[in-house]
């Protein structure tokens, strides 16, 4: 949908339920200009606000998004499809959080194996700094998938 066709949509709702731009900015906390370039279509509410504005605006976000009031079999097809792709994402993320086990398992092997087998390098440093990069990595890659997977868990 096109941010002018979200503007209308926001515009639309918004007097319906008897909102001046100012008072819905009051209850977003965001200027009465932001409310403004919405409905001009300069620009779309950030994700944060699709919640706190779609229940002030009695709508869901499904109808924020389509710009339009969608039927009741339209936002079942809808929440369906959501639904599926916050399990394929994760789905993603278990996988990506085995990968990162794997670098920090490698990671490991790699610094372990410089410094304790008799093998002859020119600077054991090198493969060791190479080795503790895959493993900080991997942790890193861990925790960021953590958070992911947390925030899409609360939601």
């Amino acid at each position: 949908m096109t941010q002018e066709a979200i503007g209308k949509f926001i515009a639309q709702c918004r007097e319906e339920v008897k909102l001046t731009q100012a008072m819905l900015a009051g209850r977003l906390g965001v200027k009465p200009n932001t409310i403004a370039a919405w409905e001009e279509g300069h620009s779309t509410p950030s994700a944060d606000l699709f919640e706190p504005l779609c229940r002030i605006l009695e709508i869901q976000v499904s109808e924020l998004l389509a710009g339009k009031k969608l039927k009741d079999a339209d936002k079942i097809e809808r929440g369906e499809k959501s639904a599926s792709a916050v399990l394929a994402t994760k789905a993603g993320l278990k996988l990506l959080n085995v990968l990162s086990i794997v670098l920090i398992i490698l990671g490991g092997v790699i610094v372990v194996t410089v410094w304790t087998l008799p093998v002859q390098f020119s600077s054991k440093a090198i493969p060791a700094i190479a080795g503790l990069g895959a493993a900080g990595f991997g942790i890193a890659f861990m925790v960021l998938f953590g958070k992911v997977k947390a925030r899409l868990e609360k939601e």
